[in-house]
């Protein structure tokens, strides 16, 4: 949220864009009717888990130890790591 606050219009960075993903969120049910239980008859609901999954990792990964002071990117192996645990 506050990276998008730097880049976008408040009004946009704090109501439309969270806005459009909990809808998406919402909308996730309705994307897979099978109606099985068993995990092997699901295929398209454990491969959109997954991707979600994936992408999210990365996101935190790149935002936790690829990002320094200002939003820049940086290397961690070369600068450090800019966070307190």
């Amino acid at each position: 949220m506050q990276e998008l606050l730097r880049y976008f219009h408040p009004e946009v960075a704090g109501v439309t864009i969270p806005g459009l993903g909990l809808f998406g969120l919402m909308a996730v049910p309705y994307a897979d009717k099978n109606p099985s239980m068993q995990p092997h008859r699901r295929k398209l609901a454990i491969i959109l888990f997954t991707i979600f999954m994936m992408f999210w990792s990365v996101l935190v990964i790149l935002g936790v130890l690829f990002r320094g002071p200002g939003y820049n990117f940086i290397w961690p192996w070369k600068t450090g790591v800019f966070f307190d645990l």
